[in-house]
């Protein structure tokens, strides 16, 4: 009996660990699909900004959740920003391209927490480091658009840079 349940454990247990979803660096047109399919209404705005002209605003009352796209003059979506319960749940900025800015994680408080990486408009990343309640810690690194290491910057516990190391 042992012969034939330790196998299968092993097997359950190998099946049911999926690996931590990676964060995609363009725009998911399939993923704001679904957001504004299911919003129960909407309205468009004009936003008084040089970077964005329009902001359209998708209601879901099942769930408390608004998302708002801010477009820019060519009708191409620069911003999404997604609150529940009026705490910002997501926030995503991108380039004309549609190539994401950063990723920035948020707590249930809306603040940057956590694993963050800002981007050039090639996809490359520009800067990594990590938040802790809004504020950068520990140690961030910044690269050229080819990627190669150009900087490490150290940050104390109140957010403040401690340290700039340059690398030629």
């Amino acid at each position: 009996m042992k012969k034939f349940l330790y196998p299968i454990t092993i097997c359950l247990f190998c099946f049911s660990c999926t690996p931590e979803k990676k964060h995609t660096t363009k725009l998911e047109k399939a993923w704001l699909d679904s957001i504004i399919k299911n919003s129960d209404s909407s309205y468009t705005k004009p936003y008084f900004r040089t970077d964005f002209v329009t902001a359209t605003y998708y209601i879901n009352r099942k769930d408390s959740s608004i998302c708002q796209l801010m477009k820019d003059s060519a009708g191409v979506i620069r911003q999404v920003i997604i609150e529940t319960r009026n705490t910002r749940t997501f926030f995503g900025q991108y380039y004309a391209n549609g190539q994401l800015q950063a990723w920035l994680p948020l707590d249930e408080f809306g603040q940057y927490q956590g694993d963050a990486i800002f981007y050039f408009e090639n996809g490359t990343t520009k800067s990594e480091g990590a938040y802790s309640h809004g504020l950068k810690k520990d140690t961030w690194k910044n690269y050229n658009e080819k990627g190669k290491l150009i900087s490490k910057e150290e940050y104390d516990s109140n957010g403040g840079l401690s340290k700039t190391l340059i690398f030629k």
